[in-house]
């Protein structure tokens, strides 16, 4: 049985009025999203079918372009007499709901007819490569309406952003509903191009518009906390708006907006502001407030290198004023300088912080630098004649030694790795390393350190900030007080072996002449008791080693001896804790009961003035304290026919008796014995420096050299330009580089 053949006209009218009115109608009834009336199943059925069989007829019958051009006049028509008259005949929200609700009923429309038209689709759409039905209806939304109230959609949206940022309330809803819009009109392809030109720039104009008056409102009556507090709450404000309703690509642009107006623009005068700017937040330490600045700044490209600028002459301010303060002061005890320093230290490095969530500046490179820079400005201030150098190895021997503070392990151990952080500043790191040499010697042979633990630990800081080479000298020390210890057993052991028989016991340090400070010889004539251990020692020492020459150092020994008193005819044993030198003059009172200065002088051969200080030592010095001796006349002063004599009535209490030094001031000659030993050490780093790099590079000029030189000796210290190239023409005379003969600024090295 042929099936009758469907003609376009009955067709067509057929699914027009079955199908595209009957649903326009559908929609226009439609109340509250309920439908007042419904296609039922039979009917969708035969619309479908209509256009299967109207699609399928044999040609000339086969009404598929017709269809496919009927439909998109259809939506055409709709769209021009029905839906852009309501709309446009409302304003403000109205509009804009009316554009919600006809958007929401044409993609139903659309959705609908592209199920009854599917067959076009499948076929006949693919296989010209036209577009699908679902896309023409929704191009056809964007030209006919969408284009013709855009302007008005957009002004009418960005009037509600702006009363919501007035802080009036608003319908979020309706807005994120119409940005949806503009998003959607971007088709198929998911493009974002009509919702970037069409609302996305105008949005950002006004903002930028809004913030600029904003902020120059709040920069005329508002302190710089005030205004950071505001435009954090407005950032945060912007952001939850594309939260709400905005298109999550705007969020990145919207806050640089804002970041400009607010941020960048009047980030100068906010931090000038006079009586609240960035310097007033860090002289009343307004930590919260600095944390808001950094927190701020750091969203800009240029944000924070203005305000490490601040922070970097802040900060030197400080110490400068910590160094005027002092220097007027220079003759008194400078350990609290340092310490003062410390605090300094301490709390910068709190405020600029150590890492991520630390400190104000969360440890930011910008802020290290600045402090770096600006500790190293009066760090390396000299108070007095007293340089930073000296007063931080002061300072780390009153820690070490027995007699300075007293501190826990853990307190120690935290104060000298902040005293090394200090250190680091210093330019001349070498002048700190022969006082602490000089100091460390001292505590090692007199036995003043508090802990072999806490002397390791320093020494391992500093070969961490400056190189192996820096603290050789320091670890040779160190290892020579170790292997003391066992050359002691090995004697104690020879001297039990070969059944020698001591009057005193001996107790030595060997060094190694090259790790340890230069000590003057003495030609001290040692008494009889102190003669024979040496002798000993001296033959059990070339047994062992041959090649090796003993150099006596008396300077620094100690020793104890045993007095006998008769105070008030009782008889008083005391063990007296001296020097070797003191040692020396008690002995000789053992032979007779007084001498004359100029006779104990003699006897021992030591200097006049070193000789003074050790027997007014043990007259009772100035204060009368120990008199072992009586002097006579017993005054200050000591001359060469003054009578030193045996003082048999002495006594104390205490049974061991530490009989004090009278010390002798570190005199302005002694630290500048220290200043030129540098010197020294300092021309043979230069020539070393500049050998290395000439053999390495063959030839160079002289300002690539003097550059490389000073880059390499930086660690240790500050090069003047000027004694590196007078180390220069010395290597040049002593034909270790010559000049080039065509270029006296080219140096060649000579092998």
């Amino acid at each position: 049985m042929n099936q009758q053949t469907i003609l376009l006209e009955d067709g067509w009218n057929k699914l027009k009025v079955g199908g595209v009115q009957k649903i326009e109608e559908i929609l226009e009834d439609m109340q509250g999203g309920v439908y007042k009336n419904r296609i039922s199943t039979d009917e969708y059925s035969q619309l479908y079918t209509m256009v299967y069989t109207m699609c399928t007829q044999k040609p000339p019958n086969n009404w598929s372009e017709h269809l496919y051009n009927n439909y998109c006049e259809a939506v055409k028509d709709y769209l021009t007499a029905r839906i852009l008259p309501r709309i446009k005949e409302k304003h403000d929200e109205s509009m804009l709901r009316e554009l919600v609700r006809r958007w929401e009923n044409h993609k139903l429309l659309i959705r609908f007819l592209s199920h009854v038209f599917k067959y076009l689709d499948r076929f006949y759409v693919k296989r010209l490569s036209l577009p699908e039905l679902s896309e023409v209806g929704s191009q056809n939304f964007h030209d006919i309406v969408f284009n013709a109230v855009k302007r008005e959609v957009r002004t009418a949206i960005l009037e509600l952003i702006r009363r919501e940022r007035e802080c009036e309330i608003v319908d979020k809803k309706l807005i994120k509903e119409v940005v949806e819009i503009f998003v959607e009109m971007g088709g198929s392809r998911n493009s974002l191009e009509v919702y970037v030109t069409d609302f996305e720039e105008q949005l950002l104009s006004t903002t930028a518009d809004y913030y600029s008056r904003e902020s120059a409102k709040w920069c005329e009556k508002d302190s710089f906390p005030e205004y950071m507090r505001k435009a954090e709450d407005r950032l945060k404000q912007e952001q939850e708006r594309v939260t709400h309703y905005l298109h999550s690509s705007t969020e990145e642009k919207l806050l640089k907006v804002c970041e400009e107006q607010l941020l960048q623009g009047p980030e100068q005068s906010l931090l000038e502001k006079e009586n609240s700017g960035c310097e007033v937040l860090l002289l009343d330490n307004k930590t919260d407030d600095l944390s808001r600045m950094f927190r701020l700044f750091s969203r800009i490209a240029t944000g924070l290198p203005p305000i490490g600028n601040i922070v970097r002459k802040h900060i030197t301010d400080v110490g400068l004023q910590l160094v005027k303060k002092q220097s007027s002061t220079a003759d008194t005890d400078l350990m609290p300088y340092v310490q003062e320093l410390l605090d300094i230290h301490d709390k910068y490095t709190d405020l600029v912080g150590t890492g991520p969530e630390k400190g104000c500046f969360q440890g930011h490179t910008i802020f290290h630098k600045a402090m770096k820079e600006a500790f190293e400005v009066f760090v390396n201030k000299d108070i007095g004649k007293t340089s930073t150098a000296e007063l931080l190895s002061n300072f780390c021997d009153n820690l070490l030694k027995k007699s300075g503070e007293r501190l826990s392990d853990e307190a120690l151990e935290d104060k000298l790795e902040k005293v090394v952080r200090l250190f680091s500043y210093l330019s001349d790191k070498d002048i700190f390393a022969e006082f602490y040499k000089k100091q460390l010697a001292k505590r090692l042979l007199l036995a003043r350190s508090s802990s072999d633990d806490a002397e390791r630990s320093m020494i391992a800081k500093l070969k961490l900030r400056c190189g192996a080479q820096f603290t050789s000298k320091l670890e040779g020390m160190v290892t020579d007080m170790n292997l003391s210890s066992d050359i002691q057993s090995a004697f104690n052991d020879y001297v039990r072996d070969k059944d020698v028989k001591l009057d005193t016991d001996l107790t030595l340090q060997v060094l190694t002449t090259g790790f340890w400070p230069t000590y003057k010889s003495d030609e001290l004539n040692l008494p009889t008791e102190m003669l024979q251990c040496i002798t000993t020692f001296k033959a059990f020492f070339d047994q062992r080693h041959s090649h090796r020459q003993l150099r006596w150092v008396h300077s620094l020994g100690s020793a104890t001896v045993l007095g006998t008193f008769s105070p008030g005819g009782k008889v008083k044993k005391h063990d007296l804790m001296v020097s070797t030198y003191q040692a020396c003059v008690l002995l000789l009172f053992n032979s007779q009961d007084s001498y004359t200065f100029d006779e104990i002088q003699q006897h021992l051969n030591l200097p006049v003035e070193e000789l003074k200080r050790y027997m007014m030592s043990l007259a009772g010095g100035a204060k009368g304290k120990v008199k072992i001796l009586t002097k006579t006349p017993a005054n200050g002063d000591v001359s060469a026919t003054d009578v030193f004599a045996y003082n048999s009535s002495f006594t104390d209490r205490a049974r061991r008796i530490k009989v004090p030094m009278i010390a002798a001031k570190i005199t302005q000659e002694e630290k500048d014995s220290t200043r030129a030993t540098v010197d020294e050490d300092r021309k043979h780093a230069i020539e070393a420096a500049i050998v290395r790099i000439m053999k390495t590079r063959k030839s160079l000029d002289h300002q690539k050299l003097v550059l490389e030189a000073s880059t390499q000796l930086m660690r240790h210290f500050k090069p003047d330009p000027k004694q590196i190239k007078k180390r220069i023409e010395d290597l040049i005379h002593r034909e270790y580089l010559e000049r080039d003969s065509n270029n006296a600024n080219l140096y060649k090295y000579l092998a």
